[in-house]
């Protein structure tokens, strides 16, 4: 190992769930061995396409793609993709020679993952929601090391001992904002309670549909202030509907959404694992209000593991309306007991050293040994 550096491809794309705990691991790797070589494998559909020219990594693409629910003539292509990309990995892998091979989940980890069992390559994968997906649930039989987010995720694994919880590596995270200073960026009144609302870049129409309905209730009745990311796509409507309203501030999108977290007492969001990671380790209390059509329900799995360690509360979208979620937010922004005891348990579930805890055990047990 001494001799050459170290050689670390990563699967894991589709959705910034994937990407983002892949990106952190291999900077990890990076901070520790300046001169390794990583590269990412993905295809042109997905987030890492998007961002190719911010990921610093090389990227390699190849084609593959996820069932559909319905029966259609794309899931019949399926499995020769599938074939075809394996074949092609093969290839690749036998004159790369990469000495580990990660995949955090997702359809493009089965068929890199497995390329890389077939050849006795080193291989580790990530888990990042409690309920894990059918490809790393499917790896899990063959892989080294299986890391997972949640220890409630163990019951799906046959092979225990290769398992560690070590948590949900993300992108850096800023955890030094004041939230006085966040405040100030925000124009706000430090005096008063603030409620941040986002559902991705892209916006939730159903959580942005129930707040255009009490966002004034809320803001007269409970005297507070809401940040309120409503997503590009209904950006323009909101704006419409609210001008500018004292005690509200309407973005499309924030950037520095960890001033927003600073600055708030109360988060009304979906329940992506990178958002529950971020959640946990500026232990900001939250209403979750799952994605309903996320794959396998996984994002309802997730939120229900933070509300039954009484973290956050959980909300399906389905049973939703307007008023229950006035009142749930009423009884809960008011309740200093019950924000404090919320941030207290978030803070017990947050896992900040996730990315080091990783390599740290694959240096251990898969490169070095």
């Amino acid at each position: 190992m001494e001799d050459k550096p170290i050689r670390i491809h990563f699967a894991g794309g589709g959705t910034a769930g994937h990407l983002y705990p892949a990106l952190a691991i291999a900077k990890e790797f990076r901070n520790r061995f300046p001169n390794c070589e990583i590269a990412f494998w993905g295809t042109k559909k997905g987030i890492e396409y998007r961002l190719k020219d911010q990921l610093g990594y090389r990227l390699n693409f190849i084609r593959i793609r996820g069932f559909k629910r319905n029966l259609t003539l794309e899931n019949l292509l399926i499995p020769l993709e599938f074939m075809a990309s394996v074949i092609n990995l093969l290839f690749q892998f036998l004159r790369k020679r990469p000495d580990l091979v990660v995949g955090s989940g997702g359809y493009v980890s089965l068929p890199v993952v497995s390329s890389a069992v077939t050849l006795r390559i080193p291989t580790a994968i990530h888990e990042q929601n409690s309920f894990p997906g059918a490809s790393t649930r499917l790896l899990g039989k063959w892989a080294k090391r299986i890391y997972l987010t949640y220890g409630s995720s163990e019951k799906y694994f046959k092979h225990k001992e290769k398992i560690k919880v070590f948590g949900n590596p993300v992108r850096q995270i800023d955890s030094s904002v004041d939230p006085f200073v966040a405040l100030q960026e925000f124009a706000f009144d430090s005096s008063k309670k603030t409620l941040f609302i986002f559902g991705g870049s892209q916006g939730a129409l159903k959580i942005n549909e129930l707040m255009i309905e009490i966002a004034p209730q809320i803001i007269q009745e409970c005297g507070i202030q809401i940040i309120w990311a409503t997503g590009s796509n209904h950006y323009k409507k909101i704006v419409e509907t609210f001008g500018d309203q004292s005690g509200i501030k309407l973005f499309p999108f924030i950037h520095r959404i960890y001033s927003a977290y600073a600055a708030c007492n109360l988060c009304i969001c979906r329940a992506g694992a990178t958002t529950i990671a971020e959640l946990t380790y500026l232990e900001v209390p939250a209403i979750l209000i799952p994605f309903p059509y996320a794959t396998a329900g996984h994002q309802e799995y997730n939120a229900r593991d933070l509300e039954s360690k009484g973290a956050a509360i959980c909300l399906l979208e389905g049973d939703l309306d307007a008023d229950k979620l006035f009142q749930t937010i009423k009884e809960t922004i008011n309740d200093d007991a019950k924000l404090s005891k919320m941030k207290m348990n978030m803070k017990s579930l947050a896992r900040p050293n996730a990315a080091h805890d990783i390599v740290s055990d694959l240096c251990n047990t898969l490169l070095f040994n």
